[in-house]
């Protein structure tokens, strides 16, 4: 989905791709993470997910390298006003489902980074 994403170092809030990877339906609460152009910095390379291209390519991410960043996670409330349309579809803030074999590399990654004490995590409005 498209959202108005705050990084942890920098408070910068910026429209972007992210990834949901936990929701709670009893506190409405969805977890997610940014999807971002940027190389990982040299030493943080364990932070990042490259997206394979042809994963890109089906959820409508440019072509350019995209990567998942595991070392931190925004939370909100759902429904947001962070939610932003996408940049080709203005009707739609959601990019679609990538495969569960996928997921599941994010997810088993995430939860390295929580054992590791290596996660930033950010509640937002």
């Amino acid at each position: 989905m498209r959202f108005g994403y705050t990084w942890h170092k920098d408070r910068f809030r910026k429209d972007r791709p992210c990834a949901i990877v936990l929701t709670s339906q009893e506190s409405g609460t969805v977890t997610v993470v940014p999807i971002t152009h940027s190389y990982p910095e040299v030493g943080e390379e364990d932070q990042s997910i490259l997206i394979p291209e042809d994963i890109c390519k089906a959820i409508g991410l440019d072509q350019e390298a995209n990567y998942v960043r595991v070392s931190e996670i925004n939370q909100f409330v759902w429904p947001s006003d962070r939610l932003a349309p996408l940049p080709h579809d203005q009707t739609r803030c959601d990019y679609g489902m990538v495969p569960e074999s996928f997921f599941l590399e994010i997810r088993k990654k995430l939860a390295a980074m929580v054992r590791a004490k290596r996660m930033n995590a950010l509640k937002v409005d």
